[in-house]
């Protein structure tokens, strides 16, 4: 198409061809394309060459900002057309009235329909199928306890159905820092019970060892010397000095317990190094819970 432009044209001057309009710029020596004054009609557009296209089904164009948007409408579409539901060979079962359900088929990767089988607890068939119940390696005799986030198995502790709510006897243990200097105290703690029968205490050097009930009762005891004997009521559960590292008979058998505002299986203790040479002194507590 040609455009027979004005040949001495003024600044801002129209000019239109084919109802195109074309406006002079003598600033820049061009002439500007102001736009179409009339309606004509683009090409068909394709893969290679622009041109107009129409607004079909599903597709939405916004009018005041000239955005295309895809609308879903599903009002008119079967479920059978969704790419993950197959019915293949889809028969009615007269055993239950014909119904079927759909469920997930793992061979076919899709929902397929399979017989109503009727109510049911959401598809558990073993009580370690529930999301907030763990089985683990379960043997007889043993219950369902809450850890508080789940629903585990374990000994039951408390009596009945089958087992006798005895503890056995056992031991725990935790060391002073490697640096522990002669003569001088360290503050351990053992993780054992919240109340516990005491048997004996046992040092992995010559030590002076003090349990107590609580950390208030250890650092007012702090000061005490060696010769001094703890008042009653202090919050000193027992108290050992051994020469050797030996172990040391708790008798008769004592009671101890955490004392803490919201009691913990913490058991605190002073341990002053006696041995003679800076080394890290061992304690262990042989105990039998008392309290869960």
């Amino acid at each position: 198409m040609a455009i027979n432009f004005p040949a001495s044209p003024n600044n801002g001057q129209i000019h239109t061809a084919s109802n195109i309009q074309w406006k002079w710029d003598s600033t820049g020596g061009t002439w500007l394309c102001q736009g179409s004054t009339g309606i004509f009609t683009l090409g068909i557009a394709s893969a290679n060459s622009l041109g107009g296209i129409k607004i079909g089904n599903n597709l939405n164009i916004d009018s005041t900002t000239g955005t295309l948007d895809a609308v879903m409408n599903l009002n008119n579409e079967s479920i059978s057309e969704l790419t993950d539901v197959t019915f293949n060979s889809v028969t009615l079962d007269g055993s239950n009235g014909g119904g079927k359900v759909l469920a997930w088929d793992q061979s076919l990767q899709a929902f397929a329909p399979v017989a109503q089988s009727g109510g049911g607890g959401g598809g558990a068939t073993v009580i370690d199928d529930l999301t907030d119940v763990t089985i683990t390696s379960p043997s007889s005799g043993q219950v369902l306890k809450y850890n508080g986030s789940a629903w585990i198995n374990d000994t039951d502790a408390t009596g009945g159905g089958g087992g006798s709510g005895l503890q056995s006897r056992t031991s725990a243990n935790a060391a002073t820092s490697a640096s522990h200097a002669v003569d001088t105290a360290e503050n351990i703690q053992i993780t054992a019970a919240k109340t516990y029968v005491l048997h004996k205490i046992q040092t992995s050097h010559a030590a002076w060892v003090t349990l107590y009930v609580s950390d208030a009762a250890r650092v007012a005891d702090s000061s005490r010397t060696e010769e001094q004997d703890p008042n009653p009521g202090s919050g000193v559960i027992a108290e050992i000095i051994t020469s050797d590292g030996a172990i040391q008979n708790i008798t008769p058998g004592t009671i101890g317990w955490n004392d803490e505002a919201t009691p913990t299986t913490v058991a605190f203790l002073k341990v002053v190094n006696k041995s003679g040479s800076t080394q890290p002194i061992t304690v262990t507590l042989h105990f039998v819970a008392l309290e869960a």
